[in-house]
């Protein structure tokens, strides 16, 4: 009981207490976002989940409703919980991190099978539940980058004592990535790396030398899988004929077009019933652009864009540099995976199985980018305390 009066009555928690409050905007538009991804989950997975599960319709929206309930009470925890604690322990995190994508290789892991015919091992099955650990791993990862470049700010602009050992761990990560195989967030993750090397003030040279090194890795590891090789080789095809490029993409451009401006209406979409593969996951974009048509899909960029704004907002204005980097890290994760999965959608970019945060079906996906929205708030206090200073103090 004294352990926990005296972590109550810490500096860091008594802190938080005089912040004036969290950033009400970003709050506002990620519970617009999750508002948007419960109605798009019940109408593209509603006959899906007829099909499947003896008639049970409502399937996939029970499930998001309740990843839903348990992503809001993480989130408002996680806004509450001061951010130094995951500096302090950012190794800890890392190291649960690693261990649980090891896990899907164990006994606990849980395969499913594509319509492709491949098989993907990166679920953790315990009783009845199940979740993706990568999605704890990415915000674990990040959340270790960001103490890195903290701990080494002074050595950050060399590479062997500085950006080497970072560099290590993300290999790592990487390697196990690629074994599962889920190439997508491994690429993913290695942007927002890269990003964060940027922002923590490494040298530009040796950052642009590290991504066209990672570029020829991905091109050679592409030639070798033929599955992959594929995927590029219709991703260049549709580049010459957007119709011509895999089946998939070229479900979700029809969608898209058959939505016109204004679109067919909630629950009227077509490609939906047994067309289009995923359209409560990953193409999920192009069941909103066809029902709610060409303005509802900019709703949802817009609000994108202003959810990316705010994080940058956040992070320019906090006075702690390991916040500043935490929330470039978690803005920076939340717009390439919604960059990625549009451009997916559109045809812009190869298919890769990203999800479109906040609105696509998935329990680990939501949970994990709400509370990672609940650290951003969190550090959100420390900008509103830093104005409320600015005005008390002119000579500041």
């Amino acid at each position: 009981m004294k352990r926990w009066i005296q972590w109550i009555n810490s500096p860091v928690f008594v802190a938080n207490k005089a912040d004036k409050g969290i950033d009400h905007i970003l709050l506002f538009l990620t519970l617009c976002l999750v508002a948007i991804g419960i109605l798009m989950v019940y109408s593209s997975s509603s006959m899906l989940a007829y099909e499947l599960y003896q008639e049970d319709s409502l399937r996939y929206l029970k499930v998001q409703l309740v990843a839903s309930v348990l992503g809001f009470i993480g989130m408002m925890c996680a806004s509450c919980f001061p951010y130094q604690y995951y500096e302090r322990h950012a190794k800890k995190i890392l190291i649960l991190s690693l261990i649980g994508m090891l896990l899907v290789f164990s006994p606990l892991g849980y395969s499913v099978r594509s319509v492709t015919g491949g098989e993907f091992s990166r679920w953790l099955r315990i009783g009845g539940a199940q979740f993706q650990p990568v999605e704890v791993a990415k915000l674990g990862l990040i959340i270790y980058i960001c103490q890195f470049l903290q701990q080494k700010r002074n050595r950050i602009h060399t590479f062997m004592r500085g950006m080497l050992p970072g560099l290590l761990i993300l290999t790592i990560a990487f390697l196990l990535l690629f074994k599962q195989p889920d190439f997508g967030s491994a690429v993913l993750l290695c942007g927002v790396v890269l990003v964060l090397l940027f922002v923590g003030g490494a040298r530009v040279w040796p950052i642009v030398f590290l991504g066209i090194f990672a570029l020829v890795l991905f091109y050679v590891a592409i030639l070798l899988d033929p599955y992959k090789l594929q995927r590029f080789q219709d991703y260049i095809q549709s580049l010459r004929s957007p119709y011509s490029g895999s089946y998939q993409v070229s479900l979700s451009l029809n969608s898209l077009a058959l939505g016109g401006v204004l679109g067919s209406g909630v629950g009227e979409s077509i490609y939906k019933l047994f067309y289009l593969p995923y359209p409560h996951t990953d193409f999920i974009f192009a069941i909103i652009g066809e029902e709610l048509g060409f303005i509802g899909g900019i709703v949802v960029i817009l609000l994108f864009m202003l959810l990316i704004w705010r994080g940058i907002y956040i992070a320019r204005r906090v006075k702690d540099r390991f916040a500043g980097l935490l929330a470039i890290g978690i803005t920076t994760l939340i717009g390439l995976q919604a960059l990625v999965n549009i451009g997916v959608v559109a045809g812009i970019l190869p298919t890769k199985g990203i999800t479109l945060p906040f609105i696509s079906y998935g329990g680990s996906s939501l949970l994990v980018s709400m509370v990672s929205i609940g650290i951003l708030l969190n550090i959100s206090r420390k900008v509103n305390m830093g104005i409320e200073i600015r005005h008390i103090s002119p000579l500041s």
